[in-house]
């Protein structure tokens, strides 16, 4: 059996005579029981939640919005077409007269300027 008065002794002894590494012994204990702790704890089976959904009671009619007119040039769905008719064309389009493609490859130019610097 085990003598519990020599046993502390022997630990007091062991505390006095190298009390560093008792300190460091003490502390590798604490942080050994609370990893344990921690282990125990991690594996424990976890506990099965559930949800309930709530019953949704309708006391009253739905109340549903009121619509405004729809503009003229506006659909809720329309099919699109892989190209233009001749009369979108001359809604949307406008051909461009060479002063503005001249000022368009000029600023395209100062861009290409600006980005190669003085690559060679």
């Amino acid at each position: 059996m085990v003598d519990f008065d020599e046993l502390k002794e022997k630990t007091s002894d062991f505390i006095r005579e190298k009390p560093l590494l008792a300190r460091i012994s003490a502390i590798f204990l604490i942080f050994f029981v609370i990893a344990l702790t921690v282990v125990f704890i991690q594996s424990g089976k976890p506990k099965a939640k559930t949800f309930e959904k709530p019953e949704t009671v309708l006391t009253s009619e739905p109340m549903t919005p009121e619509y405004l007119e729809i503009e003229k040039d506006y659909y809720l769905s329309r099919k699109t077409e892989n190209s233009w008719s001749d009369e979108e064309i001359d809604k949307y389009f406008s051909k461009p007269d060479s002063k503005l493609i001249e000022e368009l490859e000029n600023s395209n130019d100062k861009i290409i300027d600006e980005i190669t610097g003085a690559a060679p």
